[in-house]
């Protein structure tokens, strides 16, 4: 009798057992998925620092959600509700971003597995798709936004349960299933904009996964499952628009400008638009910065070549196959749909298509490459190692350890803050003591003449510097102004690297906006515990006056008190 080459037990069908039967059959690649969450967090999980807009979350509280409210976040509130994390607790929030990563990463594994529909054959690159996502720098930077990082971590969890359910109820019905798909996604678009376009482009990857391995179940109704698609879709947004403005509405809360403001249109010359969008466009595919790699050039390449490759092949075997390669083109361009909308570059951290895209196409390329291997070869398993080992490389090399650089940047920025906040701190109390010692001696030496003057200043004198300079340091933050004028910039060493938001310093961000590098170090000084009051409109006067005859930092004389005002020279 002859041994099958290719042995593979039946998969239970209830999903609980079809998820434990997959982890137990993807060990490896669990293995390989933890070892790499590892190498590009670990860094944050043992260096502790935080970032822009985390100091206000903190200072402000549940005030601050209110502004998150107005911008269709309340997802991302009611998620930090659930979970009792109303008050942030920065390093934790990195804790249990890094657990819920881990989670949305089985998810989306188990995702992909399901949506093959097949037994598995292979399980040594299931790993490759939620590795390439979370170690891309657009997640980092994210991520390092602790205020919301664990919060967007769960909302990826909940956009790949959101599309299994939706992909159950299309294959086998079920109103219960739609309801559940419908209710996640809306909580997911709540969570986060960038999701929206995230969810577009997985439900394009999964429609792809599923007519290349599910062609007898959805070969003969493609366009019935893309209007199926495409109503769950709408239907997840309307409603998550709808409650966006019902909560605004009870909340008391006026509509935030926040996404206004990243509209183009009709704001900037059309020629400056389309110019601004080919340079994005050019910059992120062709990897201009540290921001991108090529792995989106990889995988729209590979996909567009396979699918030309075989076009005439399959034309013949398979129904639909010109809508397939239609399909692949839209899934290749969906990250740039929210740019062509806004009409205007994405932030960084905004532009979670990019490489979500780029992680699912890669998957598809090298599966299908190992299918032709198999057929073709005797050593495919060998070739699956080796093709595994390969990538692992790769993804290493261009994106754990740029990663990795642009962490440690962020920890050397924070000790730099750190060091130059207690110098400041120490000149404050130095000025302020002064001033309040020679006010306490000069009272003293009215009350007791002369003689006691005489006889006590010595005596006195630097008891009541002491002692008021300690009084001073105590109660000058409820009573006293501080204002900053310029900005510092941190030291840069050959390893380190600047991101968007990582490796920047409080002390020099939102230079733009009239006193918003001041309110940003007083937040910052607040979560250190050093509490000062923000200046009104007479004090910025007054401060601008002082700073024409000021040096700046580090200089003598760069820290001046003048009553309830201490201005701070930073630059000229």
């Amino acid at each position: 009798m002859e041994t099958p080459t290719h042995y593979t037990p039946r998969r239970p069908k209830g999903h609980i057992e079809g998820f434990t039967y997959f982890c137990r059959t993807n060990r490896s690649s669990i293995f390989i998925m933890l070892s790499m969450l590892l190498l590009t967090y670990g860094f944050m999980l043992f260096h502790f620092s935080f970032s822009i807009d985390t100091e206000e979350c903190v200072v402000l509280q549940t005030n601050f959600y209110k502004g998150w409210i107005g911008i269709n976040r309340y997802g991302l509130v009611f998620t930090k509700w659930l979970t009792g994390l109303l008050s942030l607790i920065p390093g934790f929030a990195a804790v249990l971003m890094v657990l819920t990563t881990f989670g949305y990463s089985l998810a989306w594994m188990y995702f992909f597995h399901w949506i093959k529909g097949k037994d598995l054959r292979r399980t040594e690159l299931s790993w490759v798709f939620p590795v390439l996502f979370f170690s891309s720098v657009p997640m980092v930077e994210l991520s390092n936004f602790q205020c919301q990082s664990f919060e967007v971590a769960f909302a990826m969890l909940l956009c790949a349960a959101a599309l299994l359910l939706e992909w159950q109820w299309i294959l086998s019905g079920g109103i219960l299933r739609l309801l559940l798909s419908v209710m996640l996604g809306v909580w997911c678009f709540a969570s986060y904009q960038a999701f929206v376009p995230v969810y577009i482009s997985a439900s394009l990857a999964s429609f792809l996964l599923a007519y290349h391995d599910r062609s007898d179940e959805i070969g003969s109704r493609v366009f019935l499952v893309s209007v199926k698609l495409a109503a769950v879709f709408l239907c997840d947004y309307l409603i998550c628009s709808l409650l966006g403005k019902i909560m605004m509405f009870l909340a008391r809360v006026e509509a935030g400008t926040y996404t206004d403001n990243m509209i183009r249109w009709g704001k900037a010359p059309l020629d400056e638009i389309i110019t601004s969008l080919k340079l994005y466009i050019r910059d992120t595919v062709l990897a201009k910065n540290i921001f991108w790699n090529r792995w989106y050039l990889f995988a729209a390449a590979g996909l567009l070549l396979s699918a030309f490759w075989k076009l005439r092949r399959k034309t013949a075997e398979q129904k639909f196959y010109p809508y397939s390669i239609f399909v692949t083109f839209l899934l290749l361009a969906s990250p740039f749909f929210l740019p062509a909308l806004l009409g205007a570059p994405l932030v960084v951290r905004g532009q979670l298509a990019l490489p979500f895209v780029a992680a699912a196409g890669t998957e598809m390329i090298v599966e299908r490459f190992l299918e032709s291997a198999e057929m073709l070869s005797e050593h495919g398993k060998a070739i699956g190692l080796a093709a595994a080992a390969f990538l692992f490389l790769l993804i290493f090399r261009g994106n754990v350890v740029m990663d990795n650089r642009l962490l440690y940047s962020d920890y050397v920025v924070s000790q730099q803050e750190n060091a130059l906040t207690e110098r400041l701190i120490e000149r404050i109390e130095t000025v302020s003591g002064g001033e309040a010692a020679a006010a306490g001696n000069s009272a003293e030496s009215a009350a007791g003449g002369e003689e006691a003057a005489a006889g006590n200043s010595a005596a006195n004198g630097e008891e009541a510097a002491t002692g008021n300079s300690a009084e001073s340091a105590a109660d000058v933050g409820k009573e006293t102004a501080v204002a900053f004028l310029g900005k510092w910039s941190p030291t840069c060493n050959p390893s380190m690297v600047q991101g968007e938001t990582l490796g920047h310093s409080f002390y020099e961000w939102d230079q733009t906006v009239p006193g918003g590098t001041c309110k940003r170090v007083l937040s910052y000084w607040r979560v250190l515990g050093y509490e000062y009051q923000y200046p009104d409109a007479q004090q910025w006067e007054a401060a601008a006056e002082l700073g024409k005859k000021m040096p700046a930092w580090p200089r003598q004389g760069s820290v001046v008190r003048e009553g309830e005002l201490v201005v701070i020279k930073l630059s000229e």
